[in-house]
């Protein structure tokens, strides 16, 4: 299964009308043909995924992902678990909504997608 960086951008919201490129994710993910996160890759190699939060107004956070109830979880030092949707699909263009801390719900336009260069 081919692992993947993909770059999530904030959306649209109430705070922020046009989205913002300098809020959002870096995720190192494998994927499968149909765009979803491979769950037995991922359970495998646990070790490969990761991932960084870009946050224009706070410093950056770095953490890994664990699976969580059903979904996936982006684990940052110190920081409360953001939960991503197991069934959400990875495409270029789609929108994703991430379940931050206290339940609130931000949604993210895919903005990139990228294979991991291997050595």
């Amino acid at each position: 299964m081919p692992w993947n960086t993909v770059r999530l951008e904030l959306a649209q919201c109430p705070e922020f009308p046009h989205g913002s490129v300098g809020r959002g994710y870096l995720v190192r993910v494998p994927l499968n043909n149909a765009g979803e996160i491979d769950k037995n890759t991922l359970e495998r190699e646990p070790h490969k995924a990761s991932v960084r939060r870009f946050w224009s107004s706070d410093p950056d956070e770095v953490g890994h992902i664990v699976p969580v109830d059903g979904h996936f979880a982006f684990r940052c030092e110190g920081q409360p678990d953001r939960l991503i949707p197991i069934q959400s699909q990875l495409s270029l263009g789609n929108m994703v909504e991430i379940i931050c801390h206290k339940g609130k719900r931000m949604t993210f336009r895919i903005a990139d997608i990228r294979p991991l260069q291997t050595r």
